[in-house]
């Protein structure tokens, strides 16, 4: 009787380690796909950053269009001397 309690003891202790495995196993093939897919939407993001047409421009950003650039240009000194007369 003694040596049925060992080998059962002996199965339990394998059948723990093989479950403990299996949990293992899939903690970590979830682990890999988060860290899969966190990459996948952060290089979807960045890419999406970089390709879409920005349609606010920086006032010191040169256009198309070289007559309107000159007045803006013009625009932005009056404005700037007129600041610094009021000073």
């Amino acid at each position: 009787m003694n040596l049925v309690k060992i080998i059962l003891a002996l199965v339990v202790l394998f059948l723990v380690a093989l479950g403990a495995f299996a949990v293992f196993g899939i903690v970590a093939a979830l682990f890999k796909y988060l860290v899969f897919f966190g990459i996948v939407i952060l290089v979807g993001a960045v890419a999406y950053k970089a390709l879409k047409k920005d349609d606010r421009r920086s006032e010191y950003q040169l256009g198309s269009d070289p007559d309107s650039e000159l007045a803006r240009t013009d625009r932005l000194l009056e404005e700037m001397r007129r600041k610094q007369l009021m000073k």
